[in-house]
């Protein structure tokens, strides 16, 4: 199923936008590194840009069909050379770097490549978290529900990556970022810095992502598709805000 577009997106959906004041604070451009459980994410994160980034480009590890494997292959975008480039000529990019791309919407193992190209360009990487894009357009779904549905999308701090660092230490702060603000959606801005604390965050994250690492059986999977699904009334408030 073809995405919807940045335009469509804006009808589709009750966007919260949150952090995006970090943007404003740097000249870019930007490495946007973002969960993916939805069609939705690309134009959504897009849409919510505008005005604030110059021009973005989606990219996903995981191979996949649909508008960002075209964009991919009709830019040429599948070498870090070419990546390099386009941030060079203030360009930013959104890469959503899960290796693979669950079914239920679960958060999946993240491949290092965004970590390698913030190290090696020197290009702040910004943590995007995206709640609510499953529960809004699931896969089997061909628009949102007409309700118009409210989706986060939650801009972490930057962060610089520093000549040298190791890659899979980039990659764990990014994981991080986005992992506290799918624990924030399931336990609250007071559960979150608690979790956090106490260092089970991911645990709570996990409860409300679904974590996609282990075997499970099919009645586990289809019971974390249809919560992932459930109409979120939830007006929690949100440790992202200053």
């Amino acid at each position: 199923m073809a995405a919807p577009s940045r335009q469509a997106v804006r009808l589709l959906v009750n966007p919260v936008v949150r952090g995006r004041e970090y943007l404003t604070e740097l000249p870019g451009p930007f490495i946007f590194v973002a969960n993916h459980p939805s069609e939705l994410d690309a134009p959504l994160v897009s849409q919510v840009l505008q005005g604030v980034v110059r021009r973005v480009v989606s990219v996903s590890a995981a191979p996949e069909t649909g508008l960002r494997a075209a964009a991919v292959k009709s830019l040429g975008l599948r070498t870090t050379r070419t990546l390099t480039s386009m941030l060079a000529h203030g360009g930013s990019l959104l890469l959503f770097a899960e290796n693979y791309r669950a079914d239920d919407g679960t958060l999946t193992e993240f491949n290092l490549g965004a970590a390698r190209l913030g190290i090696q360009t020197g290009v702040q990487i910004v943590p995007v978290t995206l709640v609510g894009t499953y529960r809004a357009l699931p896969p089997w779904r061909r628009l949102p529900e007409t309700s118009r549905p409210k989706v986060s999308v939650i801009f972490g701090r930057p962060i610089q990556a520093a000549p040298g660092s190791e890659p899979s230490a980039v990659n764990d702060q990014i994981v991080k970022a986005i992992t506290l603000g799918l624990a924030e959606a399931e336990a609250g801005w007071y559960g979150a810095l608690r979790a956090e604390a106490e260092g089970t965050f991911a645990a709570v994250a996990g409860s409300s992502a679904g974590s996609s690492t282990g075997d499970v059986g099919d009645s586990a999977r289809w019971q974390r598709i249809w919560k992932a699904t459930a109409p979120d009334k939830s007006t929690r408030r949100t440790v992202w805000v200053k």
